[in-house]
């Protein structure tokens, strides 16, 4: 009798013992800024559009069959390295001023943007 109520007693404090800790952890991850994704690759190709970041030269996205919806911008400055400028909406590492970006019908990740009749696929990084 002694030994059922002592392993009672003891599961009772190791149950206790475990409800005290109610915490929740959540982790967070933020969608990488274009000057992140510089610092690791200073040969990026990205621009920014309504604060999300886009990258081509993927090799994942560049096998996927994308068509074109509608024009939703175009590119409207070149960012350098020499200078002290911030990363700024329709901002491009490589594409040159007045590319056109369109979304696509098959994603909403993924753009397509144009310059010369040349296009190229884009991937939102929305994770860092």
């Amino acid at each position: 009798m002694n030994y059922k109520l002592l392993v009672i007693f003891l599961s009772s404090i190791f149950l206790a013992g475990c409800g005290f800790n109610n915490q929740t952890t959540i982790n967070k991850s933020e969608a990488p800024s274009a000057k992140e994704i510089l610092t690791e690759n200073k040969d990026a190709d990205i621009f920014l559009l309504n604060k999300t970041v886009y990258q081509t030269n993927i090799e994942w996205v560049n096998k996927l069959n994308l068509t074109k919806n509608e024009e939703i911008g175009e590119i409207e400055s070149i960012y350098t390295f020499d200078s002290n400028d911030s990363f700024k909406n329709k901002m491009a590492t490589k594409l040159p001023i007045g590319s056109k970006i369109f979304s696509t019908n098959e994603r909403k990740d993924m753009l397509i943007v144009e310059n010369n009749g040349v296009e190229k696929k884009y991937y939102a990084l929305t994770e860092g």
